[in-house]
């Protein structure tokens, strides 16, 4: 079984600014969201859970949505950002090469390799 740290998820969810516009409802640029202007360097970012709530605060969301935070739409970032950016972050390419490499060793699916 694989097991993602909520802080990767966090980072991951920053490396799709497309993403976070349309979750967050804003039109604000990677740069003003603190999107690194390549995928890879999301594993850079120290806090990713900070630089979240930090870009989701920018969008001026109100009431219930404000003190719900970035945390609470991690689930639809996830529905919506883009696998290939997504693959460009390492460690997102090791986990998933994992993930697909286990179920072809349980043979609980047939998954092509890379």
């Amino acid at each position: 079984m694989a097991v993602v740290p909520v802080r990767e998820t966090e980072a991951w969810a920053l490396a799709d600014g497309d993403a976070l516009r349309a979750v967050f409802g804003t039109v604000l640029e990677d740069a003003a969201l603190g999107v690194p202007p390549h995928a890879r360097l999301v594993e850079t970012i120290t806090d990713p859970k900070r630089a979240l709530d930090s870009a989701y605060l920018l969008t001026r969301p109100s009431g219930r949505r404000a003190r719900a935070g970035a945390a609470a739409l991690l689930s639809a970032l996830g529905q919506q950002v883009s696998l290939d950016r997504l693959r460009q972050v390492p460690s997102f390419a090791r986990t998933e090469a994992g993930v697909l490499e286990a179920l072809r060793h349980l043979r609980i699916a047939s998954v092509p390799r890379p």
